[in-house]
């Protein structure tokens, strides 16, 4: 399993960690790929993790924001104290950053430019900038791999951008092109890694633990650390497709298995699968007198499992990802009359905190900016969670990087070396950073990843940073 290449892109089948998370942000039409600088401002659209080292937190009413009691005087200082900047305004020259974005067409993730255009706005006029410059988004969208060859061969023209940051491209052939040609010539900042040609970048850095670290921690958890304790029957639904087949058969099955779980049944569904398809094959993967039953499933394909579990009367212990989260599946949970935002009893796994709990000072103090950016901007209702959040992170820790470098030594090497020697903590991350850890993917710098539970409408911290007790996949997978 360790050296597999199938391993690898089995990951795949995550893509969608948070995709569905963003199902109704879907950005408007573009053509082509735009490259235009920005420096603030954005369309509407949102969803994201959390942060900092905290203690544990009692469970919280949740509403759909976080109960955060951070100013904005607060939560510019705590931002101020992570990238290491000075209060102000910035001036000068501006400083360039690469940004790709796949949005406009489908899937689209435009809750990636809210998050880093929040991000700018804030570092620009509230923290001086990153080393006194301004920062200056040079945006590319890209909806195709020739989209992402004119993206790569226009930042590559620009030698004033020494970075380049990704927000998601779900899709294998849209981000190789791009990652193949900055390659030894400009490192990316991997925003957010659900595709195999990210996990296997050698010149890029993504400061979580990404698709695998999450799987593999609900794998850990749903094997050793459930109240009932070690399970020996697990049942999981996966996506028939090319990603959901390989992400069971080389990533999911051989980890629970290792983690001594003595039977694993996985059982396929169509992505177009209804409602009415998944209580057979609910059904066939034996979920009923399973001790664990993990949906690996788009949202749509976990409001089904939700219906068919309730018609089914099955009480398994549900283990899944933030994929369930968002706002199809609330929607239908009030439908049917229920007053929570996702299945009562369910885990779900993520990158180590939840924005739901407040406590942590990285996510109070994102939550109360990026409200106050949506009220700036004149969004309304922002969606503010999700990709959003993990963006608005990696924006800082470059500003960090730029902090630390000096704007006078910025180059490509520079960021680099800075990126590879990045330990953390990461803004919005669980646990320590090590790049290049794992030989495999290669790209994932973070180790850890934690699980959250929704009970009764509130949420509880079960194995993640605010209670010290994160999940450590290759600690569980190796002991």
């Amino acid at each position: 399993m360790r050296g597999s290449k199938r391993f690898a892109a089995g990951v795949m089948v995550l893509a969608v960690l948070a995709v569905g998370c963003s199902e109704g942000s879907k950005s408007e039409s573009a053509t082509g790929p735009t490259v235009t600088p920005n420096t603030a401002g954005a369309p509407a659209g949102t969803e994201a993790p959390a942060t900092s080292d905290t203690a544990a937190v009692a469970p919280t009413d949740t509403t759909g924001v976080s109960d955060s009691a951070m100013t904005l005087e607060g939560a510019i200082a705590h931002a101020l104290d992570y990238t290491g900047g000075t209060a102000g305004v910035a001036s000068g020259d501006p400083i360039k950053i690469g940004y790709v974005n796949e949005e406009g067409g489908t899937p689209a993730f435009p809750e990636s430019t809210i998050g880093i255009e929040a991000a700018v706005k804030y570092v620009n006029e509230s923290m001086g900038g990153a080393d006194g410059h301004p920062i200056e988004l040079v945006k590319c969208i890209t909806n195709s791999s020739e989209d992402s060859t004119k993206c790569a061969q226009q930042i590559l023209a620009d030698d004033s951008i020494s970075v380049v940051m990704t927000g998601v491209i779900a899709q294998d052939a849209l981000v190789a092109p791009l990652l193949d040609a900055l390659k030894g010539q400009k490192p990316v900042i991997i925003g957010n890694p659900v595709t195999t040609p990210e996990f296997l970048a050698s010149d890029g850095y993504a400061y979580t633990p990404g698709s695998p670290g999450v799987i593999q921690g609900i794998a850990a958890f749903a094997a050793r650390h459930l109240p009932a304790g070690a399970s020996k029957k697990v049942a999981v639904v996966y996506g028939d497709n090319s990603g959901g087949q390989v992400a069971f058969s080389a990533l999911t099955e051989p980890a629970l298995k290792a983690l001594g779980v003595e039977t694993v049944v996985g059982v396929p569904i169509a992505d177009t699968a209804g409602p009415q398809d998944f209580a057979p094959a609910i059904t066939a993967a034996g979920a009923a007198d399973a001790d664990a039953f993990l949906p690996l499933v788009t949202v749509q394909g976990c409001i089904g499992t939700a219906q068919a579990l309730q018609d089914l009367a099955i009480v398994t212990p549900v283990v899944t990802t933030s994929l369930c989260l968002g706002t199809p599946m609330t929607d239908y949970l009030e439908q049917q009359g229920g007053t929570g935002i996702v299945p009562n009893n369910w885990y779900f796994g993520g990158y180590g905190y939840s924005y739901f709990i407040p406590g942590n000072d990285d996510l109070d103090s994102y939550v109360t900016m990026v409200l106050q950016y949506g009220k700036d901007e004149g969004i309304d209702n922002i969606e503010y969670t999700g990709f959003a959040a993990s963006m608005f992170g990696n924006l800082l820790t470059v500003t960090r990087f730029v902090n630390e470098i000096g704007a006078d030594n910025l180059t490509p090497d520079s960021i680099r070396t800075a990126a590879k020697a990045f330990a953390g903590p990461m803004w919005g991350v669980v646990g320590p950073m090590k790049c290049g850890a794992s030989p495999i993917f290669v790209s994932v710098c973070g180790l850890q990843m934690g699980i959250q539970q929704y009970v009764d409408d509130k949420w509880v911290s079960i194995n993640d940073g605010y209670n010290g007790q994160p999940i450590d996949p290759a600690v569980e997978l190796a002991g």
